[in-house]
């Protein structure tokens, strides 16, 4: 069966450790978007990793790991966790590297800084959104071009022409050389030259073997490029709508699809957030909850539950099920509020506008939830959790009409509860 776990808000929603705990039993685990600027956290046997390129299936030795078409690789980055995995594994994780997946160059993360794009909207600054406008412009450089040095070379010497055309000023463009660029980049991938391929026919092939096939997702809903909150989003398809495409699979039939949510709402980089919560109690929710990125250690604005948001993402994830993350960082609060509709212009609206503008200008409309006390880091079964954090859920659940299947009570797998939600 295929599953695909997708973040239902601005990214960060604990997606790293859903995946793991699902890759245990998956044949093949699928990154099927983003680049370096997605961070996730992972717990294996009791040692922490942030990855940022490779899936979560490279913690287990019977699975199998794909980068796909969608997405833009650094080189350098997935060479230096392919080590670390490798040597906390004891052997190489299996990969397989879709042959038209697009690089990341030297040049992409200066053209970030020469612009100032990162900057203005609140990006990772690694390179990925040039990355990904060459590969729309259609002058960018792919895995299958490291099968090749010669050619690789010169269309590296092309891009560069081009580059110092546009910045005939700029020294850390003039300085870049094409020959360096190529050893560099084969140097690093030496260990992936083999494993360059057919990606998409290499996924296609397990789920007609009836495999269990994990697709694993970068950011959030509502950092995707058309559908996010635009222009503070990412630079590729976040979403299931995007997955298909991505992959490179016409008919792609993925029954189950995994909604992840924090149980509170939390936002990195520039961007409107209507929920936002300033002061104390913001403070306490991005302490307790570590809230800080794991791609660059920025700390992350936290707020309140928005439903209307999380309504978004659903209409475009259609999730089957949700799994619910950092419930145990709101123990403690006598009273927990809940964004069910803006008001925008003395009206109330229950969607999330299009207009950057307008939805600067949305005041959240809340409705209050009773708090509890009790540590519910101890919790391993929905019936023993606090009335009042089952009643919590419930509020999440009934919005967005889709059951709970899992609640994460905090970092560890372990400490994890299956709500017995029978999805068939």
């Amino acid at each position: 069966m295929a599953t695909a776990v997708l973040g239902m808000q601005w990214g960060d929603e604990g997606k790293g450790k859903i995946t793991h705990l699902l890759a245990e039993n998956a044949d093949l685990v699928v990154r099927f978007n983003g680049g370096p600027n997605a961070g996730h956290t992972v717990i294996d046997r009791g040692v922490k990793f942030g990855t940022h390129q490779m899936p979560a299936g490279a913690f287990y030795a019977g699975a199998r790991c794909v980068l796909a078409g969608g997405m833009v690789i650094d080189v350098a980055v997935l060479r230096e966790e392919y080590d670390k995995i490798a040597q906390h594994m004891g052997e190489e994780p299996e990969l397989v590297i879709a042959e038209n997946a697009h690089l990341i160059m030297p040049y992409h993360r200066i053209l970030e800084e020469l612009e100032g794009s990162g900057e203005a909207i609140g990006t990772t600054r690694r390179g990925i959104g040039p990355a990904y406008r060459d590969k729309a412009a259609r002058v960018g450089i792919r895995a299958v071009d490291l099968l090749d040095r010669e050619r690789l070379e010169e269309k590296i010497e092309a891009r560069l022409r081009l580059l110092r055309e546009n910045w005939p000023e700029a020294g850390a463009i003039a300085s870049l050389s094409a020959a360096s660029i190529a050893d560099d980049l084969l140097n690093a991938g030496q260990p992936f030259i083999s494993v360059i391929g057919d990606a998409a026919g290499t996924v296609q092939a397990a789920m007609a073997r009836g495999e269990e096939v994990l697709f694993e997702g970068a950011q959030g809903a509502l950092l995707d490029l058309d559908y996010g909150s635009y222009p503070y989003v990412t630079s590729s398809s976040t979403t299931f709508a995007g997955l298909a495409n991505s992959i490179g699979i016409g008919a792609l039939e993925v029954k189950r699809r995994i909604g992840v949510t924090k149980a509170y709402t939390t936002r990195v980089g520039a961007g409107s957030f209507p929920t936002e919560l300033s002061g104390k109690l913001g403070e306490r929710l991005q302490q307790a909850g570590a809230e800080f990125g794991v791609t660059t250690g920025r700390p992350r604005r936290c707020g309140w539950l928005d439903l209307v948001a999380l309504r978004h993402a659903a209409r475009l994830n259609a999730p089957t099920e949700l799994a619910i993350t950092k419930l145990d960082i709101l123990t403690g609060m006598k009273e927990i509020r809940v964004c069910h509709s803006y008001r925008l212009d003395g009206r109330e609206i229950m969607s999330l506008p299009a207009s950057s503008e307008e939805f600067g200008a949305c005041e959240p409309i809340y409705e209050s939830v009773a708090g509890w006390s009790e540590d519910i880091t101890v919790v391993r079964r929905y019936e023993d959790l606090p009335h009042a954090a089952r009643e919590y859920l419930a509020v999440i659940a009934h919005a967005l009409d889709v059951p709970i299947f899992l609640v994460s009570v905090g970092p560890s797998p372990e400490e994890t509860i299956l709500t017995g939600f029978d999805r068939d």
